[in-house]
Parts: structure tokens; C-alpha cells; sequence
């Protein structure tokens, strides 16, 4: 098992320092592809149109492994494929209850991955930036975009409950998420 570590860590050096445009490329379209399936493994709560997904566990992998621009690039992807018809998204199409979250992975791909690029910070330092890098900036763009969305539905949500709908309910999951990729990423980077 160490030895399959070290080779994923040396690899992720390599794509961080050394790989060219069509390596990086290919690395972030595999991403978009993982953040494709994961937005369709999706479970709906009822209280809220904003399901449960494990995108942004894709999102911070693809962030610690490939460093800012080229996770975002892999979002970018993903957003592109979307626009352009193919079902990645979680919802049905672009303009939803799930908009704000899509600008959120973005971002966040670019702010984490810039903050982890030749990093090798200890797992507590990790797992609190990737909690709260989640939550500012995916919950954050996903209560932004949900408050438009349901202003233009006839829906008229409070802020409260655009936070109790876009945010309270994945908390638990995403921060279980963000110590989940913080360790494993703590763990590969000092093999």
C-alpha cells in the first residue's frame, strides 16, 4: 500500500510541477468525468431541491492533486458539458436550485488547489481549510444561486430558509467529506 502512495504522491508532484498542458489536461478531463458520476449519485431530502452528492469530494481531490488552475480547468469541463446538453449535473439543467453549488466548485477548486499547491501541511490545518473553503465558498455561491433561483420560481424563501435548504443539511456530510480527502491527502503527501 505504501508503495502505490509514494506513486500517487510522486505523480501528483509531477503533475504539479512538471506535467505539460495535454497531461494536465487529460488528468483534469478524467476529474470532470468523477465529478460528472459523482453529481449523479444523488439523494433527495424532500425539504430541500438540493440533494446530497459527492461532488465536493471530487471537487477537493481534484483541488489537492491537481492545484488550482488545472482543478478549475477539470470544473470548467464538467460546467461545459452541461451547458452543452450532456446530463452531468445533478439537476436537470443548468439554470437551477443547484446553480450557486457549480460556481462554488469552481471556485473552490481554484482557491484550495492554489492553497495546496507544494503544501504539506498537517491533517488538522487541511481538514479545517477544507471545511471551511467548502462552506464559504460552495455554501456560500449554493445559497446565493438558491435565493435567485427560488425568487424566479415563485418560491419566495426567507435567507433562513435558504440556509436551513442550501446549507444546514450538508454540513454534517461535507465536513465527514473534507476529513475524509484532509487525512488521505495528509497521509499520501508524507509517503
Amino acid at each position: 500500500m505504501t508503495s502505490v502512495l509514494r506513486k500517487y504522491n510522486d505523480t501528483r508532484v509531477f503533475l504539479l510541477n512538471e506535467a505539460g498542458i495535454l497531461i494536465n489536461l487529460s488528468i483534469a478531463f478524467i476529474f470532470a468525468v468523477a465529478l460528472s458520476l459523482a453529481s449523479q449519485l444523488k439523494i433527495y431530502l424532500g425539504f430541500t431541491p438540493v440533494p446530497i452528492n459527492l461532488a465536493t469530494l471530487v471537487v477537493c481531490t481534484s483541488a489537492l492533486t491537481l492545484g488550482g488552475f488545472w482543478s478549475f480547468i477539470s470544473v470548467a469541463i464538467f460546467i461545459f458539458a452541461g451547458v452543452a446538453g450532456l446530463p452531468v449535473f445533478a439537476s436537470t439543467n443548468i439554470f437551477s436550485a443547484t446553480t450557486g453549488y457549480l460556481v462554488g466548485y469552481a471556485l473552490c477548486a481554484y482557491i484550495l488547489g492554489k492553497y495546496s499547491e507544494n503544501r504539506k501541511d498537517g491533517i488538522i490545518k487541511t481538514s479545517i481549510l477544507l471545511f471551511f473553503a467548502q462552506i464559504t465558498i460552495v455554501h456560500i455561491c449554493g445559497m446565493i444561486g438558491l435565493y435567485i433561483w427560488a425568487s424566479h420560481t415563485g418560491l419566495n424563501y426567507t435567507i433562513l430558509d435558504v440556509i436551513m435548504k442550501g446549507s444546514v443539511p450538508f454540513l454534517i456530510g461535507d465536513s465527514i467529506k473534507a476529513i475524509i480527502t484532509s487525512y488521505s491527502m495528509a497521509y499520501i503527501i508524507k509517503k
